[in-house]
């Protein structure tokens, strides 16, 4: 017995001793911070924490910055990146997940600066985007933001700004302490839940964002947290125009045209203005508007062209 017990423990110490070089291993070989895996492992550990709401999930850490992915993100007052708000000008709000906030593209390169540069001193553009939001997150943060904000400034507009993730369901369940801690643990993570989930393909990719976004479910989810940013737009005699971003993983043979259907619907039924993204990028090499190799978030030249289509939208009355 006791020399099983001391097998045992031999065995636990070369575990421990495995998994703390494992992890200093993973830190070193990803510290270029070129690894889009640990990069938004990062993130979520440097500039998140759990939101009081259980509704949004998780918010930003006001005052917090950090360097990821080579990008310098820092987060103001409110929990939005960018500068700090000035009270007393009116402001016009990007919501949405980590495509409106600019991931992987320095602050002065994001769309919130480049609509702050054409729209001039007399407005200031606040960017309420936060990574791994869904539909109804992105509403029920936003909605937190604004109580927040209080009466400091005007609420000129409100631009939403949905991504093809933004459609799909909630995730379930949050990251243990063991996966928020390691990066071993998080690339193990994702190896396994790629290895695992069974390669569907392409079709299959586009059958689940269909049924996410067209499906009696996903429609249903949509239209909810359309209806309580409606509530809230109305109270405040807010604009909102809704600016669908395109899937940026092809945009020659591109087959999601469904998304900008179902989120132009909801906007048309409220009265909001909408706007398609896609028609900026197709039929162009998909590659060459994204952040780095292996990430399909937009870069500073996409951004480039999202400001000049959506500047003279802000300069024109609602329709």
């Amino acid at each position: 017995m006791r020399r099983l017990t001391r097998a045992l423990v031999l065995v636990l110490i070369g575990i421990i001793f495995g998994g703390l070089a494992g992890e200093g291993l993973v830190r070193l070989g990803t510290a270029n911070q070129k690894n889009y895996v640990i990069e938004i492992w990062r993130y979520t550990g440097l500039l998140m924490r759990p939101a009081a709401d259980p509704a949004v999930g998780h918010e930003h850490v006001p005052g917090a910055s950090a360097r990821l992915q080579g990008v310098e993100i820092s987060i103001n007052r409110l929990g939005l990146r960018g500068p700090e708000p000035v009270p007393g000008r009116p402001a016009v709000v990007l919501a949405g997940d980590s495509m409106a906030l600019g991931w992987g593209v320095d602050e002065a390169d994001t769309l919130a600066a480049g609509l702050a540069r054409r729209l001039g001193d007399d407005v200031q553009v606040l960017n309420a985007g936060i990574g791994n939001m869904t539909m109804p997150q992105i509403i029920a943060h936003w909605l937190m933001i604004r109580q927040r904000i209080g009466d400091d400034f005007p609420i000129r507009a409100l631009i939403l700004m949905p991504s093809s993730r933004a459609g799909l369901p909630p995730s379930s369940g949050k990251a243990g302490w063991l996966l928020r801690n390691s990066a071993l643990a998080a690339l193990v993570s994702t190896f396994h839940a790629r290895l695992t989930s069974g390669d569907v393909g392409r079709d299959g990719m586009i059958a689940a964002y269909r049924e996410a976004w067209t499906g009696p479910a996903g429609v249903a989810r949509i239209a909810g947290a359309f209806d309580r940013l409606a509530t809230e737009a109305r109270a405040d005699d807010m604009r909102v125009i809704v600016a669908q971003l395109p899937d940026t993983n092809d945009f020659r043979d591109y087959d999601f045209g469904f998304m900008a259907r179902t989120t132009g619907g909801e906007a048309a039924a409220r009265g909001w203005d909408f706007v398609d993204l896609y028609p900026l990028f197709a039929g162009e090499d998909a590659a060459a508007f994204q952040a780095m190799p292996g990430d399909v978030h937009l870069n500073a030249a996409a951004y480039d062209r999202i400001a000049d289509r959506l500047a003279p939208l802000l300069a024109t009355p609602a329709s």
